[in-house]
């Protein structure tokens, strides 16, 4: 009978502790401080995992590691220990239990199949944005993050459309633009001019100029500020309110997750979708 309580005593015990063992698993020795210099490939894998589905194809999950990882290789040793402890965080909210677990072994599995992949052009390793949903369109990286981001061109994403996501309507009464403007914009008043226009969009519809009152911010701004789902909107003033109806999520530049996704559920591998969001890339540096 002692020996039953024992047991039994051990099981709960185990149970309560699961979360935080399966965390250290996970994690390993990155959950807690040490004073190695971490490599890229020491938590690329963790990385990937808290930008995307962890329901999304093993294809789709193997283009954000390498996304992960190229992204990371271009950052300073200060950006990626902020990105480190972003992710123990994400894991520590995480509910964890050997489900998840299970499912987070796909990325160990894309990171290791992957091993030393980065996007690059001429030999550079260069910045690959991605976001969750376009707007059936991705956007040209000139157009929306600068020259320096030329070498991303604008691709076709039909099937975004189908996404239960693709569209949210986002309400907003005069007062309440004029309050969240404010916050940024100290002298920011509509005044006698309730004037809520978009001024120029991109060939991806995507918003550039919007005039908000007297004043013009650009369209990524006012997404910021608003908390919009998307910065590919248009404008409807009605009665005392305006409302933004949105398409897609995130800033429409690079790899449209969703679309990677409808891409890998068709069959394709994992570099021919790299290859088509990122058809100025290549990809490079297999060790």
């Amino acid at each position: 009978m002692k020996k039953e309580r024992e047991s039994w005593v051990l099981a709960v015990v185990l149970l309560l502790l699961l979360p935080y063992l399966i965390t250290v698993v996970v994690l390993g020795r990155r959950a807690c401080p040490v004073s190695r210099k971490q490599e890229v490939e020491d938590y690329v894998a963790e990385v990937a995992a808290s930008q995307i589905s962890w329901d999304y194809a093993r294809e789709t999950i193997k283009a954000q590691v390498v996304l992960a990882r190229t992204n990371l290789s271009v950052k300073s040793e200060k950006e990626r220990k902020e990105i480190l402890e972003e992710t123990a965080t994400f894991f520590k909210k995480k509910h964890m239990n050997m489900e998840m677990l299970e499912k987070f072994h796909v990325f160990q599995e894309a990171a290791r199949e992957t091993r030393g992949e980065v996007l690059t052009t001429k030999g550079e390793i260069k910045e690959a944005p991605y976001h969750t949903l376009s707007s059936g369109k991705t956007r040209d990286g000139a157009d929306a993050m600068g020259e320096s981001y030329g070498y991303i061109t604008s691709v076709e994403t039909a099937k975004d459309r189908d996404s239960p996501l693709y569209v949210e309507g986002c309400y907003f009464s005069f007062q309440e633009l004029e309050k969240k403007m404010k916050r940024f914009y100290g002298g920011f008043a509509f005044g006698e001019t309730k004037v809520v226009e978009v001024k120029k969009t991109d060939e991806a519809g995507y918003v550039m100029e919007l005039q908000l009152g007297k004043q013009m911010i650009q369209g990524e701004r006012v997404r910021e500020i608003l908390e919009l789902p998307s910065s590919c909107f248009s404008v409807q003033s009605f009665e005392e309110k305006v409302r933004f109806l949105c398409k897609g999520k995130g800033h429409g530049v690079g790899l449209s997750q969703y679309g990677a996704q409808q891409m890998a559920l068709e069959g394709k591998e994992y570099k021919e979708i790299l290859k088509y969001f990122f058809p100025e890339l290549k990809i490079s540096g297999k060790e």
